[in-house]
């Protein structure tokens, strides 16, 4: 049996951690080999394989469920302690074992060595100590930046991109979580909050995975925009919707456990042209304003009426292939609130909401 879509974004995700720091080893191996040792770059490249391994499983396992309930702060010097720690025990290994590989000596014998342990308390060793701590942190602290104000909001705000409004193309994908009213009255305020942002968190991965960005959330519902580049996106918004499916299904027993509720949802997906401009002084955001927006809204608001859980329009149809597991089944030129004209609709099937959502 292959791997999932989760699975697979999960791994090429994991081979990205790997390379950057294969990347990091070369570039900082030179500056910080001591003159005694000829430069291996074959140890170099293992050493960036190594870390990027260690680097791979503390993102991909250890830290998501850390940064669930942790402030920026703590994130930021979590990661960076964690990551110098690791350099230091790999260039520990790898220099020992260089020099005891070439004199036929084990680990320990390396490591004793007079002119390694001179190293490991000269100036040379601790500056790239404090150069990585450095480069960590401000690359850590500028990731849970990004993170509280979107991937694609912080760059366009620090350049200044939107300062003057843009016409554009951009496709929206609005998706609400089902019974909301009868869980909150269940679970109560604080715990309703909890299982709200815990979907909410889940969303965030299949969001990235498909080139898109969080626009806004909205009650129960967030709202998802992707900038459309002649006509077309590399990737089909829907997929955002099937990621989250197996995200939400492989989390299932701890909604369950916490919650006694798995969650359900459902989506609407639209695309044209919007208005995009900077808006703001104390605090600086920024807002799309055109009928592509209303529209994606009302489209998923037909989700109950149709009985669909991902109703697509005819415009966000042709956005890309759709991915593999879905197909369009036409409803029809629907009439939506408080616009003039129909909108062709089209279901997109199979969703196995039954299964992914809990209600087998």
């Amino acid at each position: 049996m292959g791997l999932s879509r989760l699975q697979r974004q999960t791994a090429w995700t994991g081979a990205r951690y790997v390379l950057g720091w294969v990347l990091v080893a070369l570039a900082m191996a030179p500056a910080f080999t001591p003159e005694w040792n000829t430069l291996d770059w074959g140890l170099v490249v293992a050493g960036g394989l190594g870390l990027g391994v260690i680097g791979a499983a503390f993102e991909l396992v250890a830290m998501p469920r850390f940064a669930r309930d942790a402030s920026p702060l703590r994130a930021t010097l979590v990661r960076t302690g964690f990551y110098v720690v690791a350099w230091i025990a790999v260039a520990v290994v790898l220099l020992a074992w260089s020099l005891a590989r070439n004199d036929g000596q084990g680990l320990t014998e390396g490591f004793a060595r007079p002119e390694v342990q001179a190293y490991f308390h000269g100036p040379l060793f601790w500056l790239g100590v404090v150069v990585l701590m450095a480069a960590s942190a401000v690359m850590n602290f500028g990731r849970e930046v990004r993170l509280v104000l979107g991937p694609s909001a912080l760059a366009a705000l620090f350049v200044g991109r939107y300062r003057v409004p843009v016409r554009e193309e951009r496709a929206f994908l609005f998706l609400d979580l089902t019974d909301s009213t009868g869980i909150a009255q269940r679970l109560g305020p604080a715990e309703y909050h909890a299982f709200k942002n815990d979907f909410f968190r889940d969303v965030a991965a299949p969001i990235l995975a498909t080139g898109g960005q969080i626009y806004q959330y909205v009650g129960d519902e967030v709202v998802v925009t992707w900038r459309v580049k002649d006509g077309r996106l590399a990737r089909h918004p829907a997929e955002t919707v099937l990621l989250l499916d197996e995200a939400v299904a492989a989390r299932a027993g701890r909604y369950r456990e916490r919650y006694g509720e798995v969650p359900r949802y459902k989506a609407g997906l639209h695309a044209g042209d919007v208005v995009t401009a900077e808006v703001g002084t104390l605090k600086k955001d920024l807002v799309h304003t055109g009928d592509a927006v209303n529209v994606a809204a009302r489209v998923e608001g037909q989700c109950h009426a149709l009985g669909a859980r991902l109703l697509a329009s005819e415009a966000a149809l042709g956005l890309a292939p759709l991915p593999a597991g879905l197909e369009a089944e036409e409803v029809g030129a629907v009439e939506l609130r408080g616009r003039a004209g129909a909108v062709r609709l089209f279901r997109l099937l199979p969703l196995d909401a039954a299964a992914v959502n809990g209600t087998a």
